[in-house]
């Protein structure tokens, strides 16, 4: 590493770790307030911003501008409350914390864990993201997380050994051959695999995302065809503040018999139209700001 670069990602580093110290000081509610507050009055003057308001724009044509602006404003108070809750996050692991965490349908994940063949725990940008492989933990789910390595990486390594401490030492994952290889250990092992599966993917295959095209990772539909294990879609909900129910909806699996690259795009297209339906619902809770469409898109692409 160039010496340049690593004071660069040192300041970096420098300069999160006194963003966790500033939100710290506070319990964890006061601190998602906190953040809540700075991300709905500072986000929304970033230029970013400009890609969350094209997005919805192009998903949701049907709106108004002012209602553009409300879900714009409500996705940086989710996402400053996110940051915030980062200085926190071991907390929601705690038995005495389990009441921020509801969780619906949580028989639909104990019956797949039950059969003892492992699966893939899917959801999206939605709310607190990190809470994903929390859940697995709370429902006595061995296995691992899929998470994208961090280019800083003094940031990476902290944010590593975070994930492992909240999720008691799940298997953590990161994009690529690597984790490719790690995943299929899983597998094998009849684990589950916890991954967020709504960015683009330029790798992936083209399938549709509000009537768009959409270049999407086709990791849990893969394994779901090769493994035969079930796919599990989740949504993630801020109820208010720090409190969050998390919603199990009916696992997807591969038909016998059928030819596995239409499953995999069969089932990638599932998906994407259970997260089209989740943002929908509750369009303040998902990152807006993933440039997750081509340049250029229009609807009759």
């Amino acid at each position: 590493m160039a010496l340049k670069t690593k004071i660069v990602h040192l300041l970096e580093y420098a300069g999160l770790k006194a963003s966790l110290a500033f939100f710290g000081a506070f319990g964890l509610d006061r601190a998602s307030a906190v953040g809540g507050w700075l991300g709905r009055t500072v986000g929304p003057l970033f230029g970013v911003t400009g890609r969350a308001r094209r997005n919805i724009a192009l998903a949701m044509p049907e709106l108004s501008p002012s209602e553009i602006e409300n879900i714009v404003t409500g996705m940086w108070d989710n996402l400053g409350r996110t940051i915030a809750e980062y200085a926190h996050l071991e907390r929601f692991a705690l038995p005495e914390e389990r009441h921020r965490i509801e969780v619906v349908d949580a028989g639909a994940l104990r019956s797949v864990a039950a059969s003892g063949g492992g699966g893939v725990f899917v959801s999206g940008h939605f709310a607190n993201w990190e809470l994903l492989p929390v859940v697995m933990r709370l429902e006595n789910m061995e296995g691992g997380e899929v998470y994208r390595h961090a280019n800083n990486p003094f940031v990476n390594e902290w944010m590593v050994s975070l994930r492992e401490s909240i999720t008691g030492g799940a298997t953590q994952i990161p994009k690529g051959s690597v984790g490719a290889r790690l995943i299929v250990r899983l597998m094998q092992e009849n684990k589950f695999v916890a991954m967020l599966a709504d960015q683009k993917m330029n790798d992936g295959v083209e399938a549709r995302l509000f009537g768009l095209r959409a270049m999407t990772a086709t990791a849990p539909a893969g394994l779901a065809v090769r493994y035969n294990v079930p796919v599990v879609p989740a949504c993630i909900e801020r109820l208010g503040g720090a409190h969050f129910r998390v919603t199990v909806y009916n696992p997807i699996t591969a038909r016998a018999g059928a030819e596995p690259f239409e499953e995999v795009l069969r089932i990638t297209q599932e998906l994407n139209d259970f997260l089209e339906a989740r943002i929908r619902e509750r369009p303040q809770d998902w990152l807006w700001l993933h440039n997750r469409w081509p340049a250029g898109a229009t609807r009759n692409a």
